[in-house]
């Protein structure tokens, strides 16, 4: 009769559930592979807007460093900054008071000749080195040591925060207050 119908038609029926099954095994991949290039784009920017805030909070630190913060106290100050160049600040960065950690004097035999720092021992203004024991006296300047700390948040509601701190070594004149 009919006996080699019937067979076909069952296998029919496995073909199309076999396709299925693999038509829902790649939709899945497939939803995978976006999501995992979502969360890849996600971390990505995240690291550029650290990255750019970052850059930010050191344009803050160094717009101190270019003042003569250790002669003139700085208090702490916000420092806009424009980091598109179209004219408009699109970051702020909060700069803290420079703080003086350390202060030490420097000797005249620590500085190298014609150094605005050498103290002069004879009355030509020469330094004399020997057993007036000049190159073992302090000079007119110290070596003090600072900390500059700036912070930046973006402003694009990303969360990002960071702080910097940026230590500098400066010789100052014998007498600039270091607290």
């Amino acid at each position: 009769m009919h006996p080699s119908s019937h067979p076909s038609r069952r296998q029919r029926g496995f073909t199309l559930m076999m396709t299925l099954v693999f038509l829902v095994i790649f939709l899945l991949f497939a939803i995978s592979m976006a999501s995992s290039s979502m969360i890849n784009t996600k971390v990505a920017s995240n690291q550029q807007y650290r990255m750019e805030a970052r850059s930010v909070a050191q344009q803050g630190v160094e717009a101190v460093m270019n003042q003569a913060f250790t002669l003139n106290p700085i208090p702490a100050s916000s420092v806009p900054i424009d980091v598109t160049g179209d004219g408009n600040n699109d970051f702020t960065a909060q700069v803290a008071a420079p703080i003086c950690l350390d202060s030490k004097p420097v000797l005249n035999r620590d500085l190298s000749l014609g150094d605005v720092c050498r103290t002069p021992t004879s009355s030509s203004g020469d330094l004399v080195v020997g057993s007036s024991g000049g190159a073992a006296a302090f000079s007119l300047c110290s070596d003090t040591q600072w900390e500059i700390q700036s912070s930046v948040t973006d402003p694009n509601n990303s969360a990002t925060s960071v702080t910097v701190h940026q230590g500098a070594s400066v010789r100052v004149p014998v007498g600039t207050p270091c607290p």
